[in-house]
């Protein structure tokens, strides 16, 4: 294990951690996390469910062009069984040098370990239809974790108001926002979706939104610019979020809820 020179301030490379009050809860905290690697999730997840002491650990509601949702092979299996999660830097490092750098399998390696519950993913990849289907996984301690795909946001939406979920880690890639992009096309083509139907799904007061922000334990950004058409498109959402949802701005001094301060 490397050794740190600060062993009590350990976060994946490039990460930003903001403390904010809980959106809708008095006296209450909770953590956002940003980062590029939309693997290093993984990280706060550990930490945050480690901190929280839930008897079930929050569901994932994750907005994703893709579906980052590959299963854990036996050998990430026996990494994921030898690491221990009450130790930052080995999350830290883990999350970094093991957890898969395309960043396609930090999901189900959580759900695997039971830091995320059930798993909630609007996304824009999948070709066939077998692909969005329902799916399970049966972590290592014998849990089952739904695993549900949705093409429309507003049947997501649906499910979750009328779901009995009561913790939720929102998870946000910017790339959510492309249409097009490198993953999609061969000549790196990007096109993007409307801005006004982003302010409209990410409105606070959309039903989702509103229900996703009540039962809210973090928020995980990864910004993601090579499939967002680089780091001027990713900063764009970005910005937009920041605008979204605080005052002042995200990661600025003072910041907090937007409504917060209004009302």
């Amino acid at each position: 294990m490397i050794e740190f020179r600060n062993p009590y301030h350990i976060e994946p490379p490039g990460s930003i951690r903001e403390i904010l009050s809980h959106p809708l809860r008095d006296n209450e905290s909770m953590e956002l996390a940003l980062f590029q690697e939309h693997r290093y999730a993984f990280f706060f997840w550990a930490k945050w469910i480690r901190k929280l002491e839930l008897e079930k650990p929050p569901c994932l509601v994750s907005l994703d062009w893709h579906q980052d949702l590959c299963f854990p092979c036996e050998t990430e299996k026996e990494w994921l069984d030898d690491l221990d999660l009450n130790s930052d830097p080995e999350i830290a490092v883990f999350s970094w040098a093991k957890l898969a750098g395309n960043n396609d399998g930090h999901i189900l390696c959580a759900a695997y370990l039971n830091l995320i519950g059930d798993i909630y993913v609007h996304c824009k990849q999948g070709t066939f239809e077998s692909e969005w289907e329902d799916e399970e996984l049966i972590d290592k301690y014998g849990n089952i974790h739904i695993i549900k795909k949705y093409k429309k946001y507003d049947k997501m939406e649906e499910d979750l108001l009328n779901s009995k979920e009561e913790n939720v880690f929102f998870d946000i890639d910017l790339d959510f926002f492309t249409v097009e992009n490198s993953t999609s096309n061969n000549d790196l083509r990007f096109t993007y979706v409307d801005d006004a139907l982003v302010s409209k799904m990410l409105n606070h007061k959309r039903p989702l939104v509103q229900w996703v922000f009540e039962r809210l334990r973090g928020f995980t950004i990864a910004t993601e610019p090579e499939h967002c058409g680089g780091i001027l498109k990713s900063n764009k959402y970005l910005n937009m979020i920041s605008n979204l949802y605080f005052k002042p701005a995200l990661l600025g001094p003072h910041c907090n809820w937007k409504w917060k301060e209004e009302y």
